[in-house]
């Protein structure tokens, strides 16, 4: 690694603290670019970090976290959600408790001809697999 690509992240993470510092709370972007999924992260996880001997990602997990009893009291609940994959219409997501992914691959009777397993897969293998094999 170049002595300037050393600097640059030094840099990089230097400033992130100083923004941690100087705030009490960050925003959604800054809390990603330290590794928090703000949305997610429950501000009674960043207390069991010293457990960890990480006492010293408490302060920056505190900006970035949601109170538990707020995040109760506050939280959405809705009737229905749809995944929506258009550039398959062929292609339809069922959700079965407990199972890993597979995807069941049908014939033009629609006869379940083959089965995978894809709990593996990222949403790129799994897109350039169905542009590949399904018949639009």
């Amino acid at each position: 690694m170049r002595t300037t690509d050393i600097f640059a992240a030094f840099l990089s993470q230097f400033f992130a603290y100083i923004m941690i510092a100087a705030s009490e709370s960050l925003s959604l972007s800054n809390c990603a670019n330290l590794g928090y999924a703000s949305s997610y992260l429950k501000c009674s996880t960043c207390n069991d970090l010293k457990q960890f001997k990480l006492s010293e990602l408490e302060n920056s997990c505190q900006q970035c976290c949601i109170n538990d009893d707020t995040e109760q009291a506050e939280a959405k609940k809705y009737h229905r959600a749809v995944l929506e994959v258009s550039q398959f219409p062929s292609f339809s997501v069922q959700y079965v408790r407990g199972a890993d992914p597979v995807l069941n691959l049908f014939n033009e009777q629609d006869e379940q001809v083959e089965s995978m397993g894809i709990e593996k897969w990222d949403t790129d293998t799994l897109t350039a697999f169905l542009e590949e094999n399904l018949v639009r």
